[in-house]
C-alpha cells in the first residue's frame, strides 16, 4: 500500500478525488465508495458510500490494495452537500477577530495572566501556553499536559456559556 500512495504525486491524487474506489483489506474483504480524501500524514483513506449515505474511513495499516475507477466519478460538491459541509464553516477575519476579542475579555475578567499583541493572532496564556486561531479548545498548544488541559477547559467554558454561544458554536 505504501508503494501505491507514493507512486502518485499529490496532483495525481487530487485528480482522482471523487472517483469510485475499491479498497482491498488485508483480511481480503473489500470496501467501496467515492474517494473523498487521503490523509497526508496518516495515509488513511476516506470514501463516501453513496448507497448508504455514509462516510467510510479505512486505516492505512489495514489496506492491501487500492484501485480507482477512472470512469465512475461524482463531483466533490455532491459529497460535500451530502455531508452537509457548508461554506459558512470557513472562518472570516471578522469572525476570528470577534472570537479572539471575546476570549481575551473572558481571560482578563477572570484574572488569568495573558499576553497578546494587537497585530499577532496568538494569545499567550499563563506564560507557557498559547491559543491560536480559530481560538477553540483544540487550538491550545502547550508542552505541559496539565496546563494545556486547564487552558482548554477555560476556552471550552467560555464558548459553552450561554451568553457567548454564537450560532451553536461550542468552541471545538
Amino acid at each position: 500500500m505504501a508503494d501505491l500512495l507514493y507512486s502518485k504525486t499529490t496532483e495525481q491524487w487530487l485528480e482522482l478525488l471523487g472517483h469510485y474506489t475499491t479498497v482491498t483489506l488485508k483480511n481480503q474483504k473489500t470496501t467501496t465508495g467515492y474517494l473523498y480524501t487521503i490523509d497526508p500524514s496518516s495515509q488513511h483513506v476516506v470514501m463516501y458510500d453513496n448507497k448508504d449515505q455514509r462516510v467510510v474511513v479505512v486505516m492505512h495499516s489495514s489496506i492491501q490494495d487500492l484501485s480507482v475507477d477512472s470512469e465512475d466519478h461524482i463531483d466533490l460538491h455532491i459529497i460535500d452537500a451530502a455531508l452537509k459541509y457548508q461554506q459558512e464553516n470557513q472562518y472570516t477575519s471578522e469572525w476570528l477577530e470577534k472570537r479572539r476579542h471575546g476570549l481575551i475579555q473572558h481571560l482578563e475578567k477572570h484574572r488569568i495572566p495573558i499576553q497578546y499583541q494587537v497585530n499577532e493572532p496568538v494569545i499567550h496564556v499563563l506564560g507557557c501556553a498559547r491559543v491560536e486561531s480559530p481560538y477553540a479548545a483544540t487550538s491550545v498548544v502547550c508542552d505541559n499536559a496539565l496546563i494545556r488541559k486547564r487552558v482548554r477547559d477555560i476556552v471550552l467554558d467560555f464558548f459553552n456559556s450561554s451568553s457567548n454561544v454564537n450560532d451553536g458554536d461550542n468552541g471545538e
